[in-house]
């Protein structure tokens, strides 16, 4: 199963959602925010309480969402490598391009795989490794750490 999720968010993201179309839709459960949900998703929701999102994620094969530090920390602690979506402020998205920066950061510690073009979204999707269990995740540089280190490296990343 495909779990993708907007986040909680009121400011819609309509072109992640309309990528998500290109998606295998049986597999496809979406959490879609007040935009219409993609056509051939197998369940989707405007919003979810909190203990649902986490239990979509603990049951997904993959997770796909924005590149909001809540929803990849959630992936993350779920043994996921998610697949990122940035949003952007040139959409209307979000108020500036912080989304860019940090999942950029993340992606060059190999904490997510970013896609900024979402042409390229079913092919990170099928590139995602297979979700990790606790114990392969407990040695691995903790989240906050691979942030500090990327910023460290990259000067005039924030």
């Amino acid at each position: 199963m495909i779990f993708a999720t907007v986040g909680s968010t009121q400011i819609p993201f309509e072109r992640f959602v309309r990528a998500l179309e290109s998606l295998p839709g049986e597999q496809l459960v979406v959490q879609h925010g007040p935009v219409e949900p993609p056509a051939a998703a197998a369940q989707a929701n405007a919003f979810m309480q909190f203990p649902e999102l986490i239990e979509r994620m603990e049951a997904a094969d993959t997770v796909v969402c924005h590149a909001g530090a809540g929803s990849i920390l959630c992936a993350l602690r779920a043994g996921h490598t998610p697949v990122v979506v940035p949003r952007l402020k040139r959409y209307g998205e979000t108020v500036d391009d912080h989304q860019v920066e940090f999942s950029r950061a993340l992606a060059a510690e190999g904490k997510v795989i970013a896609v900024e073009e979402l042409d390229r979204l079913c092919a990170a999707v099928e590139a995602a490794p297979a979700r990790c269990s606790a114990a392969q995740r407990s040695g691995s540089l903790p989240i906050q750490a691979a942030v500090r280190r990327a910023l460290h490296a990259s000067p005039g990343l924030l």
